[in-house]
């Protein structure tokens, strides 16, 4: 834990990866799995967690994190003092503050894990501007609060889950989906989850049990983006934060991005934000 009381890791492991033992520690921690499933055992009780799952830890609580399932997963880990958040337990209420730590589980849903990741995004590129001795008089002050934008974001989310499920519980009920639609929404989730990988118009059609024609016209048709179009804003996105937070080479950014060429990441890097990946990180990285 730095001074500031906020530390922020993005971290990717391979498969069967565990903590060598379990541990508690002084501070919050906000860990928010991005891809692959794991199991956390937190005081006593065992949690399966999934992609777009977030876990709070609150201080002096014995925890530790373990797989179930083969397979790669990525994270964030937010850890944050009560001191670097005063200001908003003041503003919000001792009461208000300690609601968000009750439940050590919450599955963000799926329309808000965008806005949630890129405050994790900013924060994260924030604190490696700070490592790197790029910042200014006010970078402390902009980490405090995207810190407390997300606390305040998962107060919400965990203040209105109960709510939110009773509303959709009765729009299920008024309104019959068309099973395609849960379908193609299915395959979204898996291609975020899984866009590092060769995945091919084949394997999601037949994932999906479609044609390849069909799917690829239901997904244009229900999520409004083409089938490479929507993968190409995955991998770009994810490009865009190993560009800013690493110093790995442009051709393995490519690849780690699930991209089997790096000319063509290079053309669809740029068509998507109109500079070429050198050029992105040279703009953002003073």
């Amino acid at each position: 834990m730095d001074a500031s009381g906020i530390t922020i890791s993005r971290v990717r492991r391979e498969s069967l990866f565990e903590m060598k033992k379990e541990h508690y520690h002084s501070f919050y921690e906000i860990y928010y799995l991005l891809s692959g499933n794991r199991k956390f055992f937190v005081d006593n009780k065992v949690y399966h967690v999934k992609s777009g799952d977030l876990m709070v830890i609150a201080r002096d609580e014995i925890h530790r994190t373990t797989y179930y399932s083969e397979g790669i997963h990525e994270r964030i880990a937010l850890c944050v003092t009560e001191e670097a958040v005063q200001r908003l337990i003041d503003e919000i209420g001792e009461n208000t503050f300690q609601e968000c730590l009750k439940q050590h589980q919450l599955t963000i849903p799926v329309n808000r894990r965008t806005y949630l990741e890129d405050l994790f995004e900013k924060l994260l590129l924030e604190k490696h501007l700070q490592e790197n001795g790029s910042n200014d008089e006010f970078a402390d002050v902009l980490c405090r609060r995207y810190c407390e934008e997300i606390l305040l974001f998962i107060i919400r989310c965990q203040r209105y889950a109960d709510t939110e499920r009773i509303n959709m519980e009765r729009i299920e009920k008024n309104f019959k989906y068309d099973i395609r639609d849960t379908e193609i929404e299915s395959a979204a989730v898996y291609m975020s989850s899984h866009f590092k990988e060769n995945i091919t118009l084949k394997k999601m059609a037949d994932i999906s049990c479609m044609s390849e024609s069909y799917f690829s016209k239901r997904f244009k048709q229900v999520t409004g983006f083409g089938f490479k179009e929507y993968l190409n804003e995955l991998r770009i996105r994810y490009a865009c934060s190993l560009l800013l937070t690493t110093e790995k080479s442009i051709t393995q950014i490519a690849a780690e991005c699930g991209f089997m060429d790096s000319n063509y990441f290079g053309d669809a890097f740029r068509k998507k934000k109109n500079v070429s990946p050198r050029q992105y990180r040279k703009m953002n990285i003073v």
